[in-house]
């Protein structure tokens, strides 16, 4: 599946661009890693441990909270409820400064209402963890049932109940754009197509559950906060906000991560109310969630309706497109993201690639008695793309035309482009990419060979394209114009050189398994010339690193590994200074080599790291050699790529078996292109999971329907056999940086769905919602093939 060979065992393998192996996997692979759970105790002190009181009514006015009988029970030291927190901890208000953005309340334990199965009612706290579950079951709450509602019609239907007073019809974000002149230009169009979308919602369901451990020195007033989290200078933030303290006085932790996918960027209620029993009881309080609560509880995404109106002419070229899109957002902003992350990010990523100059939507965020809506890999990208490829495909149906054709009319061709949101796309190389896509998986052999299926065959053929751009590397500027509060849009690094040689880089940003450990040191080896092994990674640690946003979004290597390339470009200017009065030339006569700095006329004239360590002590006795950068961009780095796969769809069983996958990609200039292919091979089997089978589902009063994995069904790695993969970008587009960690998903929804949609074809059956499991097809087959029969004896 990777055309790239990997380093192994090789000290130098390490620069920029090599295909270096991963330093950290030896330790994680061999069981040497060190988990949230792995920790037993702290500073010798046992832990306790908390279990959540979930509610398991949707919707209903809390009453009376008994804990009698839970505090009986041998082994339990506290139950914590709501009122008891009530004068400790701020409530939640995930604000936004944007119009149309209405301000909700969430109390960290419920003090009045439920909004969700799973809302925190009180929280139990024992010496053994399984003391704290059987206290969590004796605990009696007062709950009086109240309508409530799951669904997004039902949600906007008139009359319907009210998730909080404070928003209006359920409609707790709501925002509208439009270019010049729309209104005229989409009137005027020859052709006109409309469709109405719709997607299911996705559990994140990292490998390992969220969970915490809080410890309060109420000698110094510090809390140490450990957690699986995503973004660390985020939560201690928030926890100093909630729990009214200075943030100097709380530091975030965070060990070995095993994955987030987006759902550990948001700073739960739990993590805050496990701080608070801490502080509470003078002791160190450890809480670790099972699948269950999880699934219940973590963050969820997707979940979007779009009401879409196209406008083209004969020739296929888009002219305009109107967007109605509503997204279920749940019973509550995510904090720090609030509700609008996926209302306003999908509407954005509409244009993608293409060249559409007349574009309006209306976007809501929709309240439900569910669980919230969070990021997840690709956010609101893979929707909008599935969106506007489903355009490109019936734009092709209907006229007639090849759909990939229609594709290569709609492109941006001239760079730099601005879109018609205003966003400038530095470069591209979109029309190459599909060409080079439609080369690899032999576009025009198998429309040959799908032409030839005989009309009775009950496996069908398919082939689905997806072209798409990802908006990464996003920084201060574009955050503050989503009016989000608490996310500052930047990263940091230092680099020191340590006494010993060494190069150690501290980073703002942890890893949940994306190769930080490597990515980061290779750039740094790669700048200092060094080898990768005298270079050491540290992250996670909110009182040694340097402030910054987080992991999410594709941010990673734009950001902190721009931080980290600038800090060590300095430092090394630092050690020109130092290795040229070692050496008596100028820093200009010197070139770093293999670990050394040393003379150009005379390269046995030599100084190594440890002897410049030595030489800054000496002249500078007590002061650090090391530099501290901090790195934002004003805009975005445009990635792209296209997708292009090959299906069979078994019309008698529903089932979808995938034959070939092409990936193009654009992500710049890549660090180690053997954990970029891993990156796109992640996030393609995930965009698989979500077009074939995976859905969260809720009963229409809110009971949650998929609360195992024996509901929730999740691909496995037989899932895809094979995959090209290739890079292709500008000339300007391989100076840079880009993100790469979420294209897979964005390029493989889109790609999947359509591949099966030209399967069903020739039944009239294209399909416009997800997921497409074996049900769902099976169900769309009949209809069709009920409708033929229906139609033939009408003859």
């Amino acid at each position: 599946m990777s055309s790239h060979p990997v380093s192994l065992g090789n000290d130098q393998a390490g620069r920029i661009g090599d295909a270096a192996a991963r330093v950290e996997d030896d330790r994680l692979l061999t069981g040497a890693g060190c988990f949230l759970d792995d920790i037993r105790s702290i500073d010798g002190l046992p832990l306790l441990h908390a279990c959540f009181v979930r509610s398991a009514h949707p919707h209903a006015r809390l009453g009376t909270v008994d804990v009698s009988a839970a505090l009986e029970l041998p082994g339990v030291v506290a139950v914590l409820t709501g009122q008891d927190l009530a004068e400790r901890v701020l409530p939640v208000y995930a604000d936004m400064v944007q119009p149309g953005y209405a301000r909700t309340r969430r109390d960290v334990l419920v003090r009045d209402k439920v909004r969700f199965v799973g809302d925190s009612i009180a929280l139990c706290v024992a010496r053994d963890p399984y003391e704290a579950l059987d206290a969590s079951e004796l605990v009696q709450a007062d709950l009086d049932p109240l309508p409530a509602i799951a669904w997004i019609d039902d949600a906007l239907a008139e009359g319907a109940p009210l998730v909080h007073d404070a928003a209006a019809g359920n409609r707790v974000f709501q925002s509208g754009f439009a270019t010049d002149g729309f209104e005229a230009a989409h009137r005027a169009a020859p052709l006109h197509l409309r469709e109405e979308f719709r997607t299911g919602r996705i559990a994140c369901v990292s490998m390992e559950p969220r969970g915490c451990i809080a410890h309060y020195d109420a000698a110094s007033g510090h809390l140490r906060f450990w957690s699986s989290t995503q973004v660390p200078h985020i939560l201690r933030t928030c926890l100093a906000e909630h729990l009214a303290m200075d943030e100097a006085h709380v530091t975030v932790l965070v060990p070995d991560v095993g994955g987030g996918f987006g759902g550990k960027t948001t700073v739960y209620p739990d993590e805050i109310a496990v701080a608070a029993a801490a502080i509470l009881l003078g002791q160190p309080v450890k809480w670790v969630q099972d699948r269950y609560d999880d699934l219940l509880t973590t963050s969820q995404a997707r979940d979007h309706r779009y009401r879409v109106e196209a406008g083209f002419d004969e020739q296929g070229r888009l002219l305009s497109v109107d967007v109605d899109l509503a997204v279920n957002v749940g019973a509550y902003p995510m904090l720090p993201f609030g509700s609008s992350l996926e209302a306003n990010g999908a509407p954005r990523n509409i244009p993608g690639p293409y060249a559409l100059r007349n574009f309006r939507y209306e976007t809501q965020a929709v309240l439900s008695n569910t669980c919230g809506i969070g990021a997840y890999r690709g956010v609101a990208a893979p929707l909008a793309c599935f969106v506007m490829e489903g355009l490109m495909e019936r734009i092709a149906a209907r006229l007639g035309m090849d759909p990939a054709e229609v594709r290569r009319r709609n492109l941006v061709t001239d760079f730099p482009y601005v879109n018609a949101m205003g966003l400038t796309y530095d470069d591209g190389c979109f029309v190459p990419a599909l060409d080079r896509a439609l080369e690899l998986i032999d576009y025009v052999g198998f429309r040959a060979m799908q032409a030839a299926q005989p009309p009775a065959a009950r496996v069908r053929r398919g082939l689905g394209l997806a072209v798409f751009t990802e908006q990464t590397g996003m920084g201060r500027a574009r955050y503050k114009a989503r009016g989000l509060l608490r996310i500052s849009g930047h990263e940091g690094a230092r680099v020191a050189l340590e006494r010993d040689g060494m190069v150690t880089v501290f980073v703002s940003q942890v890893s949940q398994g994306q190769g930080h450990q490597t990515a980061f040191a290779q750039i740094a080896a790669d700048v200092l010339a060094l080898p990768l092994a005298d270079v050491r990674i540290v992250a996670g640690d909110t009182s040694r690193t340097p402030s910054g946003t987080g992991t999410f979004a594709s941010r990673g290597m734009v950001l902190t590994g721009g931080a980290v390339f600038e800090a060590a470009s300095v430092l090394k200017q630092r050690l020109a200074a130092l290795a040229a009065r070692a050496l008596e030339c100028g820093p200009e006569q010197l070139e770093f080599a293999d670990g050394l700095a040393r003379r150009i006329d005379n390269p046995a004239c030599a100084v190594d790291f440890a002897e410049l360590a030595r030489r800054h002590d000496r002249e500078q006795p007590g002061i650090p050699c090391s530099v501290e950068a901090e790195h934002d961009i004003p805009g975005i780095r445009l990635a792209s790529g296209v997708h292009a796969v090959t299906v069979r769809v078994d019309l008698d069983t529903g089932t979808v078996e995938i034959d070939d996958y092409v990936v193009i990609h654009d992500c710049g200039r890549m660090i180690n292109p053997v954990m970029v292919d891993g990156q796109i091979q992640g996030a393609v089997v995930q965009g698989i999971g979500e077009v074939l089978q995976e859905q969260f589902s809720y009963a229409r009063d809110g009971t949650p329907l998929s609360v195992s994995l024996l509901d929730y069904h999740l691909p496995r790695a037989s899932a895809l056999r094979g995959m090209v993969i290739e890079p292709m970008h500008s000339e300007e587009g391989g100076k840079v940086f880009k993100g790469v960690g979420e294209s897979g998903t964005i390029g493989a929804v889109p790609a999947l769905a359509n591949a099966i949609a030209d399967a069903l074809s020739a039944l009239g059956v294209r399909p416009a919602q997800l997921p497409l499991d074996p049900a769902t097809l099976s169900g769309l087959i009949r209809q069709a093939e009920g409708r033929r029969a229906a139609e033939a004896g009408n003859e």
